[in-house]
């Protein structure tokens, strides 16, 4: 059943004209669009008046695919009478040429566009085809297909053995840096627990030793140490020569800290100071690390820790060495002292 309401809708018969709905079914009455024209007065028979609108609303409102009474009965186009008439029964709609016309030219594109979709295709196959190896002849050997192309990776360096005391010295080979072995309870660890050759972002210790301070300090299998390790200072550190020495040992710390002190703590600055190492120019930051307030709510054994940064100047063909110390106040800390001054550097 149609709501559509009263009023001018173009003519559903296919005409140029507007043509009155008045509510229920189609009339006779027509008139151009663009012209003034009112609601047409309806028959006696008719159950009630449309409403009067104007052309250009009606046009808004007029329904796409006509009314949807289904109960209605059109008569004639060319009728005078309102329609429906019962005695001419009902007309034949007379399809409007134009979706005919839109239609066909549609088909004629998508049918071109399969065409050409089929011949991309084919063609596609072809040369495919005609590019790989029959699937019937024997595949090559593995050793014999090119491998796929992959990034450019950056080569890893290979871990260093770490060289053992020798005459109560430690001499780093890579860096030219030697110094006093703290002694027995040292340990010097092995490369690989202590490196990662593929994170370039970190130094990669060429020398070194170590002491428990806590075993499982953490309940998770982790020991708190007190170290001594050379390097080279990684590529990441701008270095311009001995003048810029000082702010990259600060930089280095900076960068490590929460690496080498993982847990909560406070800084002071005890040394930041020019020196110089067998003849060459460096420079040592010596710092204090507070650990007191973690310590005492998680028991620790250390509260305290000195630690050191050495830089040795090489020459700008070659990045600065590094020597690194670190002990905790409930071990020996004049090792800290031992290590800077027998520090050499060939």
């Amino acid at each position: 059943m149609t709501t559509t309401p009263a009023g001018w809708y173009p003519d559903p018969y296919g005409s140029s004209l507007l043509r009155w709905w008045d509510g229920t079914q189609w009339t006779d009455a027509t008139h151009a669009p663009g012209q003034e024209a009112g609601a047409p007065q309806a028959p006696q028979q008719a159950p009630q008046q449309a409403p009067q609108q104007a052309p250009q609303q009606a046009q808004q409102q007029a329904p796409q695919w006509g009314p949807m009474n289904q109960t209605a009965q059109w008569g004639p186009i060319n009728q005078t009478a309102q329609l429906p008439v019962p005695e001419f029964g009902a007309p034949r709609r007379t399809a409007p040429v134009w979706p005919w016309v839109v239609g066909g030219i549609a088909a004629v594109v998508v049918l071109a566009l399969v065409i050409g979709g089929a011949v991309i295709v084919l063609r596609d196959r072809a040369y495919t085809a005609s590019a790989r190896p029959d699937v019937n002849t024997t595949a090559p050997q593995l050793d014999q297909t090119v491998p796929p192309e992959q990034e450019p990776q950056q080569s890893v360096p290979p871990l260093p053995q770490l060289p053992q005391p020798s005459g109560g010295r430690i001499s780093d080979p890579v860096t030219g840096l030697s110094y006093a072995y703290p002694g027995d309870k040292c340990q010097v660890p092995e490369s690989k627990n202590i490196n990662n050759p593929a994170d370039q972002q970190r130094p990669l210790w060429t020398s070194g030793c170590t002491e428990t301070s806590q075993a499982n300090y953490d309940g998770r299998g982790n020991d708190w140490v007190a170290s001594v390790y050379t390097a080279e200072v990684p590529q990441i550190f701008p270095y311009s020569g001995p003048q810029s020495l000082g702010q990259l040992s600060q930089a280095v710390l900076l960068t490590y800290e929460n690496d080498f002190y993982g847990i909560p703590h406070e800084r002071k600055v005890l040394r930041n100071e020019a020196l110089t190492v067998s003849g060459k120019q460096g420079w040592i930051f010596e710092f204090e690390m507070d650990f007191t307030k973690v310590s005492e709510a998680n028991g620790l054994k250390w509260k305290k820790e000195k630690g050191a940064i050495v830089l040795v100047d090489r020459g700008l063909n070659a990045r600065p060495a590094m020597l690194y110390v670190s002990v905790p106040d409930n071990l020996d800390q004049s090792i800290l002292k031992r290590v800077e001054d027998s520090l050499q550097s060939q």
